[in-house]
């Protein structure tokens, strides 16, 4: 899944309508810096053993979301909904190809309006949405009102516990995004903040929700809920691998202010290449972890699969994380 000015996101840390990094953006780096970076992520791929599954372009789903979202009417910016279109059914295609078509077409338009709230971060509207749920107030903003009322929706392709997490982390991230925008320029990270650095990064990167989207109703029997013992674990490697992936990115167009590494960095007084490495080693542990949890279950462990190397490809493939310069594969 997103950060202001920036082109990750969610944060999934995967989201946004900003355009990909141009020459004019970039910041020089020492070619020292440079190679650790890629030395970095060639093991980190490596030890995840990432193998790109070379998933097809879905015509069809952008078609079909880019009509859906015209529909809306939710924004009159043509290139905003051409971008947000294709990053979400890049991420949809790719990290939950596995799923049945409905469900791709509800997690890619999920996630086309999260980045349409993302941008309405540094205006009072989104402000209103804790007001707004708690009261049953009129929702006066198209989007946002599009986007609750799929909070409905969920039950018809979740179990209730799934669909009532998915909404509480949706509702959560929506104020983080707030909050994110409530301190920007002020958000200089004081030491022994790791804590606060963590806790708005989870709720901006909407772990919760694209992990649950991986188990749909039906899989199994109702009350086969041992899934959910994956959620916090899958929810933080969600938003790790983005920030991992992200920070070649964020370091040429200096985003040094709101990415999580340097953020933690800044909070734990270490080097940023330090603290990705960190991040790496947390990471691995984390995916590691998931894999031996489902050893035994061979159909959790083919979905806990797919869609780590779904979201590993749509990294890689990305024109906005820039991973192609670094020639890793």
């Amino acid at each position: 899944m997103a950060r202001k000015d920036s082109d990750d996101e969610l944060s999934v840390a995967v989201l946004s309508d900003h355009p990909t990094t141009t020459a004019d953006d970039r910041a020089p780096l020492d070619a020292g810096f440079l190679a650790q970076t890629k030395h970095i992520f060639s093991v980190f791929l490596a030890r995840l053993d990432y193998h790109a599954p070379r998933i097809p372009v879905n015509t069809t789903l952008r078609a079909d979301i880019s009509a859906m979202v015209v529909s809306w009417n939710i924004s009159e910016n043509s290139a905003f909904i051409v971008t947000a279109v294709e990053t979400a059914c890049c991420v949809t295609e790719r990290a939950y190809g596995h799923l049945p078509y409905k469900h791709q077409l509800l997690i890619a338009a999920y996630t086309v309006l999260l980045i349409y709230a993302d941008d309405l971060g540094r205006g009072d509207t989104l402000g209103q949405v804790g007001r707004w749920v708690a009261t049953r107030e009129k929702i006066i903003d198209p989007g946002l009102e599009r986007l609750l009322l799929q909070t409905e929706e969920m039950y018809d392709y979740y179990t209730c516990i799934s669909a009532d997490k998915i909404n509480a982390a949706t509702v959560d991230g929506l104020l983080g995004m707030v909050i994110e925008c409530a301190t920007e320029g002020a958000r200089r990270i004081g030491p022994r903040s790791m804590l606060y650095a963590d806790f708005l990064r989870r709720k901006t990167g909407f772990g919760t929700s694209y992990a649950l989207f991986n188990f749909v109703k039906g899989w199994r029997d109702p009350a086969d809920l041992c899934y959910l013992q994956l959620i916090p674990v899958m929810d933080r490697y969600i938003c790790s691998i983005n920030d991992v992936l992200s920070f070649y990115k964020e370091t040429l167009r200096g985003e040094t202010d709101s990415s999580y590494v340097y953020l933690r960095a800044a909070a734990e007084e270490k080097e940023p290449l330090a603290v990705l490495q960190q991040l790496v080693e947390e990471t691995v542990a984390d995916v590691f972890n998931v894999r031996a949890m489902t050893s035994a279950d061979s159909q959790v462990a083919e979905i806990c699969d797919k869609h780590l190397m779904g979201y590993l490809e749509f990294h890689m493939t990305a024109e906005r994380y820039g991973l192609g310069e670094l020639q890793l594969q």
